[in-house]
């Protein structure tokens, strides 16, 4: 069985729009019905955003509420049975933000329809926004767009599902508390590890080798052993050096606080963790 994991690119990519959206600055006169979001001198408003921060600010804010609303929304199990085949994937969303606040006319495109109406959905949820665009003075509908990446993989193989599925208890990272369930163990320890890549991460390298990019995603693979230790580390990304580099962190892992556990016997537990880091 496949599964997706889900990318929201708002708050690292440049808003894209459809060619017959765009207009160039000398176009965006009094007149106007539509401003680009990218030349609007009073971007829209949305809820819970400070409208005294200034427009670069603003529309940070917005890309990171709807980053929010689409990564809390969006189905992710989708993926299991549409069939779609391994790799990178991209969902185009596009809607307006008419003179009232109300987002309206969205659209998406994407390698499946099951996709198109998750997507469309999703942006439905968008609330109205406490102000709409203004040009002159005067309240415009403003074209909005985004991408939602996202990657299919491939299961695991069937002996490193079937070893997780036997483990009675998950292995414990240093910070993590031994009292939580299998599950919260497992989340718990998974996501310290995350963030010990993140911390580390060479984030100067990462810019240099993608310098039309704001992100990059990675595949790592390894063992915690019956000692807490991490053994038999792979990555694969879409560069070598970042490859290099996860595997350089990964090798400086804190000995877990547990191991992995089975019948009451110390066991080695595999980890496979599909990361995104942003710069």
């Amino acid at each position: 069985m496949k599964y997706l994991t889900l990318l929201v690119c708002l708050w690292c990519t440049t808003f894209s729009f459809s060619q017959d959206n765009l207009k160039t600055i000398n176009e965006v006169t009094e007149n106007s019905e539509e401003a680009p979001f990218q030349v609007i001198e009073n971007v829209p408003i949305y809820p819970g955003c400070d409208e005294n921060m200034g427009n670069p600010a603003l529309k940070k804010c917005m890309s990171s509420k709807l980053a929010t609303l689409v990564n809390k929304n969006f189905n992710t199990k989708l993926a299991q049975s549409l069939h779609l085949s391994p790799g990178k994937h991209r969902i185009s969303v596009q809607f307006k933000v008419d003179t009232k606040g109300n987002v309206v006319d969205v659209r998406a495109r994407a390698p499946h329809p099951t996709l198109e109406k998750e997507a469309i959905r999703v942006t439905q949820l968008i609330p109205q926004l406490d102000k709409p665009g203004y040009q002159k003075g005067k309240p415009v509908i403003v074209p909005y767009g985004f991408p939602i990446s996202f990657t299919v993989e491939g299961a695991p193989n069937s002996s490193t599902a079937e070893k997780i599925t036997k483990v009675d208890s998950y292995p414990v990272y240093r910070s993590c508390s031994e009292n939580l369930d299998l599950q919260g163990t497992k989340s718990c320890t998974t996501e310290k590890i995350v963030d010990f890549i993140k911390l580390g991460f060479n984030y100067e390298l990462a810019d240099k080798l993608f310098p039309q990019d704001k992100s990059t995603q990675f595949l790592v693979e390894f063992t915690i052993d019956e000692k807490g230790k991490t053994k038999n580390i792979t990555a694969k990304a879409h560069k070598k050096e970042i490859a290099a580099e996860a595997i350089k962190l990964l090798k400086r892992l804190p000995k877990m606080k547990k191991p992995g556990y089975l019948n009451g016997k110390p066991v080695a537990v595999p980890f496979r963790i599909l990361m995104t880091i942003y710069f």
